[in-house]
């Protein structure tokens, strides 16, 4: 009986520290919670739900709601006609979905993510110098192997907030970003990096099909990128700052109507880039095979220092032998 009771209280806490962490506030128009089957529906400006792992959400005529995630650190509004989902929310990571729709995002950098790590400019700086060094030991040409490396450095940082739609994947360290989808057609994905206006604050975001999400855009301030069907993102492009107004503000899966977006290229395409650049050693790869080869150098110069002393300490002692050979036979 007892122990009965304490697991109600437990559940009791655990919704009652969920709700706290994870809610939702209507400011106008309807919006539709469906959870484990049964739904709720918000009419009134200024209500509020607490929100749940799997909850979905579905947004009505001229409707603006609110998300306030992990104690208001990360926050999402939703715009008329939106269909969302929260798929997974944590401490360390949040992962939601937009299948249609519009959504503002605000999300906070966790300690030791985007803006309070190593800077990348830094990162930069230590590979010229690795590959300065390189070049000056062995003569050898590293030309257009840096942007490689600094790709696959950029892929490798983890990501602390994800968005899915059908077609795209984005992924976030920290930034202000709008996410338009399913418009004109449910296989295309829009995304807008908003400019930073904090000091010493960093965006980052980027943009990758789900059919081929290792290949990412990186979308920085100001910057738009395109995701649809069967081709990667678009090369991320700069954007008027009247458009960035107009579509922050705008109200629907339409906002980025009209803006002119990079080229892009065909999945069956990058995957055949990607395969021919797989039979070129990286410059990573070329690091390994030249820092062996300069061991194997340094080696054999102390084989050599080894040897040379071992000649001279030899030379040394036939130079001893020799005259204590004369003295014995001036005697």
């Amino acid at each position: 009986m007892l122990l009965g009771i304490l697991s109600v209280w437990l559940l009791f806490f655990q919704s009652a520290a969920w709700s706290v962490q994870n809610s939702l506030e209507l400011h106008s128009g309807t919006v539709k919670i469906i959870r484990s089957g049964k739904s709720q529906i918000l009419q009134k400006a200024g209500e509020t739900y607490s929100l749940s792992a799997n909850d979905r959400l579905q947004t009505g005529e001229n409707t603006q709601v609110t998300l306030y995630l992990n104690d208001r650190d990360n926050m999402v509004k939703l715009f008329s006609h939106s269909f969302f989902k929260l798929d997974d929310i944590s401490e360390q990571e949040n992962n939601v979905a937009l299948f249609t729709g519009k959504a503002n995002f605000s999300v906070k950098p966790l300690p030791g993510s985007s803006g309070a790590g190593e800077d990348e400019s830094k990162i930069g700086k230590k590979d010229k110098a690795t590959a300065r060094e390189l070049k000056d030991k062995l003569g050898g040409d590293l030309k257009g192997s840096l942007a490689k490396l600094g790709k696959s450095k950029l892929s490798r940082k983890k990501k602390r907030f994800k968005v899915r739609t059908v077609s795209a994947v984005i992924g976030v360290r920290g930034t202000k970003f709008v996410l338009a989808t399913g418009s004109f057609s449910p296989n295309r994905a829009d995304l807008l990096v908003l400019p930073e206006k904090e000091p010493g604050t960093k965006s980052e975001a980027t943009l990758a099909n789900t059919k081929l999400s290792e290949y990412e855009e990186k979308v920085g301030p100001g910057e738009v990128s395109r995701v649809v069907e069967d081709r990667g993102p678009t090369v991320s492009v700069t954007i008027s700052p009247e458009e960035i107004a107009r579509i922050a503000e705008a109200d629907g899966p339409d906002s980025f109507q009209g803006v002119e977006f990079g080229l892009s290229e065909s999945i069956d395409s990058i995957q055949e880039r990607q395969r021919r650049e797989d039979e070129t050693p990286r410059f990573d790869e070329k690091i390994d095979a030249e820092g062996e080869f300069l061991e194997q150098l340094d080696r054999l110069e102390e084989l050599e220092t080894v040897v040379s002393n071992a000649e001279n300490a030899i030379d040394s002692a036939k130079s001893k032998i020799l005259i204590l050979s004369m003295t014995f036979t001036n005697r």
